[in-house]
C-alpha cells in the first residue's frame, strides 16, 4: 500500500523571489503550441522546492533560447550542428536560470527569463534540496 510522510499543506512554497536559481527538470514533454508548432514543456523545480513551467518552442525565432537552455543545462551547443532534442533525456538535468514573476489568475508564480550558460570551464551546478526527489 502506498505510503508518505505527510507536511503542512502550505509548507512548499507557490514561488520563488527573482534572481538566479538552479533548477531542475523535473518531467519533459513534446507538445503543440497554441499556434501548432512543436514544443517541450518543461516541469521545473526550484531549490526551494516551488515548481514553474517553461516552454521550447521549435522554430527559428526561438532557436536562441533552445540554444541557451541546451548550454544552461550542460550541452556543448555547436553553431551549424543539425540536433534532435528528446524530452526523455532532459529529465533530471540541472541549470542555472534567471526568475521572475508575475501575476497569473490571483496568484504570484515564478516564469524563466532566461537560462544562464555556465562560464567556459565550468560546469552547472546540481540541485540541492533537502527532501528525497518524489519523481
Amino acid at each position: 500500500m502506498p505510503s508518505y510522510k505527510a507536511s503542512l499543506p502550505a509548507g512548499r512554497p507557490d514561488h520563488v523571489e527573482p534572481g538566479e536559481y538552479t533548477v531542475e527538470i523535473v518531467s519533459a514533454s513534446e507538445s503543440m503550441s497554441a499556434r501548432g508548432h512543436v514544443m517541450i514543456e518543461l516541469k521545473l523545480r526550484t531549490e526551494a522546492g516551488s515548481y514553474l513551467y517553461d516552454f521550447l518552442v521549435f522554430i527559428p525565432s526561438s532557436f536562441w533560447k533552445i540554444d541557451l537552455f541546451r548550454a544552461a543545462t550542460g550541452e556543448t551547443v555547436v553553431e551549424g550542428e543539425d540536433t534532435e532534442v528528446i524530452p526523455e533525456f532532459l529529465i533530471g538535468r540541472t541549470g542555472r536560470a534567471r526568475l521572475g514573476t508575475e501575476e497569473y489568475k490571483g496568484r504570484i508564480r515564478n516564469r524563466v527569463e532566461a537560462w544562464i550558460a555556465p562560464q567556459p570551464g565550468t560546469q552547472p551546478q546540481t540541485l540541492q534540496h533537502s527532501e528525497p526527489n518524489p519523481f
